[in-house]
């Protein structure tokens, strides 16, 4: 992934596999069903987030084993991959550290939806031992809680695989990011472009083949625990930095 500039590295803080555990959205409606991960690197990141019961298609095996109502529920998935751009760490009063980041769409990445739900700067809170991080939107559209992944500090790494697949790795966690084939052109949310495709089959297939895969360490191996592509649940990725 070429960003074109250069990137700072965030905060050592910030580094490693972050699951989220909860959002409160700005109406007091509470997600904590969702998996959602963000895996931080000294700049590149990855995150993975699926809606509660996007597990349940494990079983079709592939793209070709899903109905077209199968390939319309695997549209709804918000992960994405790029650059966190992050502020010096500031220390308030009462020892609390703070710092804002933000994640600009100009310097590469894979999003799988086009148009991201999330589109403002993060003004992150950690805790005093750092294993519990709030991170708040400046418009008030939500506050979301992230636990720090166990053994997911170090080390770090980022390898470019074939076909167009990149690995992130922070210690016992790893993310697979893989891109479309067929880039999409238009900058809207999938749940557009999959009513616009109708029954269309190509078109849904071509719509949702972007895959984020997290992997976690088991003895020696990393398993994918959760994926875009749940039927990669289960497999083993090899994860030599």
């Amino acid at each position: 992934m070429s960003t074109g500039r250069r990137v700072e590295p965030v905060p050592e803080l910030l580094r490693g596999c972050w699951r989220r555990t909860w959002i409160e959205h700005s109406d007091g409606t509470v997600d904590d069903t969702s998996t959602v991960v963000w895996l931080q690197l000294s700049s590149r990141m990855a995150d993975l987030r699926l809606p509660a019961g996007h597990a349940d298609l494990a079983d079709r095996g592939s793209l070709a084993g899903c109905s077209l109502d199968d390939l319309r529920r695997l549209a709804a998935s918000e992960s994405s991959s790029g650059v966190t751009v992050c502020s010096p760490v500031e220390v308030a009063a009462g020892g609390i550290r703070r710092a804002t980041a933000e994640w600009p769409d100009d310097r590469g990445g894979v999003a799988f939806q086009p148009v991201t739900a999330y589109p403002e700067p993060g003004l992150l809170e950690w805790s005093t031992d750092g294993a519990v991080m709030i991170e708040r939107a400046p418009s008030g559209a939500y506050v979301e809680c992230w636990h720090r992944m166990p053994h997911t500090d170090q080390p770090l790494g980022h390898r470019v695989l074939p076909g167009a697949a990149e690995l992130f790795i922070a210690g016992a966690a790893a993310l697979l990011v893989r891109d479309r084939p067929v880039p999409i052109t238009r900058r809207e949310r999938l749940d557009r472009l999959v009513a616009e495709a109708g029954d269309d089959r190509a078109a849904l297939e071509a719509l949702v083949d972007c895959e984020f895969s997290l992997a976690q360490r088991d003895g020696a191996a990393y398993v994918v625990t959760a994926s875009t592509h749940p039927w990669r649940t289960g497999e083993v990725i090899d994860v030599a930095v």
